[in-house]
């Protein structure tokens, strides 16, 4: 056991602070898509019996446990995140009986606490369940002002300092890398020092310090006996990177912030928001073909033993849904305040009515929407096993919508989503109530009513999305005013506002075409943040339709919907969210293809080697070029481990340097994901429709982690 500090010490971290959350203090989600989802989570939970709640604890303990247990995939292992739900739903809304619920579950699962009963019952989840427990503690102290929390908190750190393996493999182990957030979140709310230093202990360091370098972290596995990251839990970790900067305002931690956001939008992201296909972190390059099937090992038994064999059967889920959000809420969230800047918000935005906000209803037995599905054929959703992990974040996800639309400094209210809602603000002259009165994304309207106690000069910003390339058109009280709307910027409105003034944004929501990624091919079609998603027609879109398709579709009256007809085909667009269970739906689609350049097509120069349908080479200076007709292409191969470097011309100017290293020996145990195949894809776009020469040299240079120079063709794609 740690050493306990004889001291206690109240601080205000607060500084670290650009701009600042409500922290579910006067906000209010008035009817519609955020209102609605949160309440009826609430009365899902509330409905949960608190003896079957109870149940394991008590069983455990020896003591009488009336009703009927949980079971399910994890039982009662969520009970921290409920605690920490329903804390933050009665300070978000004043909601008592929600408060009473935490208050009653907490006191008698108080009297089942033992050294021995944690050793029996929570000691094989023991890193994962004391997290969660220690989060709804906090919760408890911070958000419901419930004192007696704090002998728990102690009784069961005695418990951990003890107990907990201190091994801390790298990637693996229980989720231990995520504990030092709510530790550090203890720390902040009693002034313990036990519990600073004992978050230190669990610090993801090794994996902080890649991010913050920007270095390879597939690479990094090399040295490990994992081989995957764990997707949520590995964006999870970084909450606690948030935490000890915001308690030790070291730039080391805001850098591994910063990067890993850049890193996880650059190539982990689908058009959603989501991410981690099988709750795997994705190597460079085979992103979309998890949109279509993924080399995987199947295991079957036989004497005794598991002979493994070769199968590609389609990704489960590309995106854990509700754990998936919460991670990505926090640490947008986090990354806003301690930056002031506006474009983390996009992905806030996405998960808004992508992720969490587009799952279908939970049932009372605890049945959930684990999962999203983007296939590029087609998908469904589907409710899964009862009581999974995704049952604690859920309502830890709803009800973060709360926190996560206003912002504030001394001098200016921000508003980052746009949402039916209301919020009540100490101004710098007296309190002013925002509200937002608005059917978004469903209309592109959103009317902002201002009500200052008295006439009040202040700035309120709003974030303008990264997808509003065409600016916002704003007026006030109806005259159109030059406000400068740059995207992924906040917008600012600078005036001595009066009770009754009313702001008018009006956002271009047009359908549009964006790419996985950097990738040509596959898209989705989005208006605004939404995702639309066919829905009456599982066959392919006719080729001819992709010219310009945008313009093609036809919105129905009256509601977010899109049509496109050509001949017999005809589908229906609609968004993600409105989907429901076992209806079908496409997402994704390819792009068309105007001609495939094989290898008698490609002139090679220096020594090449063919390998099954994989031309190579390791000498440097050796080249291939083709020419093409059209305005994008793109260049298939195959990554390795002595992947080198190669020089990139167009037309005779140089464009850009590619890289073909890969670490390949990545594959997770639990779940069979197989990645040790890696493709490479470069890519260009936005070329005129003429006639072009595609040059590759293969350069001397080669990563660090490479062992080699080699480069490979498959082939080179041209798109329509």
């Amino acid at each position: 056991m740690l050493e306990r500090s004889k001291k206690v010490v109240r601080l205000d971290f607060n500084s670290r602070y650009v701009i600042k959350p409500f922290d579910f203090n006067g906000v209010q989600l008035l009817d519609g898509f955020l209102g609605d989802q949160y309440r009826n989570i609430r009365d899902i939970y509330y409905s949960i019996p608190n003896d079957s709640i109870l149940w394991d604890f008590r069983f455990s303990a020896g003591l009488t446990a009336p009703g009927e247990p949980l079971g399910g995939i994890h039982g009662t292992s969520p009970f921290g995140q409920w605690l920490s739900a329903f804390a933050r739903m009665y300070k978000a809304t004043g909601d008592t009986a929600m408060r009473d619920k935490a208050f009653y579950l907490l006191e008698e699962w108080a009297k089942t606490i033992s050294e021995d009963l944690w050793n029996r019952s929570l000691g094989r989840m023991g890193h994962y369940t004391y997290d969660k427990i220690v989060c709804g503690l906090v919760d408890l102290i911070k958000y419901a002002g419930n004192k007696n929390v704090l002998i728990y908190l102690n009784r069961i750190t005695d418990w951990a300092e003890d107990n907990l393996d201190r091994r801390r493999p790298y990637a693996g182990g229980g989720e231990w890398y995520t504990l030092s957030e709510n530790l550090y979140r203890a720390y902040e709310v009693t002034g313990d020092r036990r519990y600073f230093e004992f978050a230190k202990i669990w610090e993801y360091t090794k994996f902080w310090d890649l991010l913050a370098k920007k270095e390879d972290i597939f690479t990094a596995l090399k040295e490990f006996e994992c081989k995957y990251y764990h997707a949520y839990s590995h964006v999870n970790s970084l909450s606690g990177a948030a935490m000890a900067y915001k308690l030790t305002g070291e730039r080391y931690y805001l850098d591994a912030l910063i990067n890993a956001y850049e890193f996880l939008q650059e190539t982990q992201c689908f058009a959603t928001g989501g991410y981690g296909p099988d709750e795997n972190l994705i190597v460079p390059d085979l992103l979309p073909e998890t949109l279509k099937v993924i080399r995987r090992k199947r295991r079957r038994p036989g004497d005794g033993y598991f002979f493994a064999i070769e199968s590609n059967p389609l990704i489960l889920y590309h995106f854990e849904t509700p754990c998936g959000s919460w991670a990505a809420f926090k640490l947008a969230r986090y990354l806003m305040t301690f930056t002031g800047r506006a474009h983390y918000g996009d992905w806030i935005e996405r998960l808004v009515y992508n992720g969490v906000g587009a799952v279908i209803p939970t049932r009372k037995d605890g049945t959930i929407m684990y999962g999203s599905r983007y296939h590029l054929y087609g998908a469904q959703k589907t409710l899964w096993a009862p009581w999974s992990c995704c049952t604690g974040t859920l309502p830890q996800a709803v009800t973060e919508y709360h926190n996560l639309i206003y912002f504030y400094d001394e001098e200016s209210i921000y508003i980052n989503l746009f949402t039916s809602s209301r919020v009540e603000w100490n101004g710098p002259d007296c309190q002013v109530i925002i509200t937002q009165e608005t059917i978004f994304p469903e209309e592109e309207t959103v009317l902002i009513r201002v009500e200052p106690e008295i006439p009040s000069r202040f700035d309120l910003k709003f974030r303008v999305p990264e997808w509003a390339k065409d600016g916002v058109k704003v007026k006030v009280n109806n005259i159109l005013l030059k406000v400068k709307t740059v995207p992924g910027e906040w917008a600012v409105i600078d005036r001595r506002w009066k009770t009754g003034d009313i702001v008018t944004l009006k956002f271009n929501m047009s359908p549009r075409i964006e790419p996985l990624l950097k990738y040509p091919s596959p898209f989705a079609i989005l208006c605004g943040p939404v995702v639309m998603v066919a829905t009456s027609d599982p066959r392919d879109m006719p080729h001819e339709l992709f010219s310009n398709l945008p313009s093609k579709l036809t919105r129905s009256k009256g509601k977010l919907e899109y049509s496109l007809k050509r001949g017999e085909w005809k589908q229906i667009f609609k968004p993600f969210y409105k989907v429901g269970e076992y209806e079908y739906y496409r997402m994704y689609f390819e792009r068309p293809i105007k001609d495939i350049l094989t290898h008698d097509k490609i002139k090679f120069h220096g020594h090449w080697f063919l390998d099954g349908d994989i031309m190579y080479t390791n000498v440097s200076g050796s080249y291939f070029e083709c020419s093409f007709i059209g305005s994008t292409l793109s260049w298939e191969g195959l990554r390795s481990e002595d992947g080198g470097r190669a020089e990139v011309f167009i037309d005779g100017k140089k464009v850009t340097e590619v890289s073909q290293y890969a670490y390949t020996d990545l594959f997770c145990d639990w779940n069979l994901l197989d990645q040790r195949y890696v493709p490479f894809n470069w890519s260009i776009s936005d070329l005129d429709e003429d006639k072009h020469i595609l040059k590759v040299v293969v350069s001397p240079n080669k990563d660090p982690s490479s062992k080699g120079t080699k480069i490979t063709v498959r082939r080179i794609i041209i798109y329509v």
